[in-house]
């Protein structure tokens, strides 16, 4: 298990063809509201790099989206249904987009972190 703690845009992490593995969203009960995916991300571009998982949190969540077509995710999940990944910025948040192959997430936080963990 790595614990190496990065920024989703600082990363070389390549999010195309990654494979969404879990999604929670926890704090809408008073606490600190964060989103939280498991994905299993290529660490690079190299051909030859097999996936690796990852978690992505953002915390200090102030807004979120999904939406997903859980047949065409499921299909997709052996050879990636994740299309892609970018981030926006506004003077005190990251929003972070990720298409689908069947659906996208769309999230506002304070920041997004990825922490490399075991699969």
């Amino acid at each position: 298990m790595r614990d190496r703690l990065m920024s989703v845009v600082d990363s070389d992490i390549d999010w195309h063809d990654g494979i969404l593995v879990d999604i929670r969203l926890s704090g809408l009960a008073g606490e600190v509201q964060e989103l939280a995916l498991v994905i299993d991300l290529y660490p690079d571009n190299d051909p030859n790099s097999k996936r690796r998982r990852y978690l992505c949190i953002g915390a200090k969540l102030s807004r979120f989206l999904l939406s997903g077509d859980v047949a065409r995710l499921l299909k997709n999940r052996s050879v990636g249904n994740i299309c892609s990944m970018r981030v926006e910025f506004t003077a005190d948040s990251e929003i972070l987009v990720i298409d689908l192959f069947g659906g996208m997430i769309e999230a506002e936080a304070a920041s997004f972190q990825l922490t490399e963990t075991s699969a």
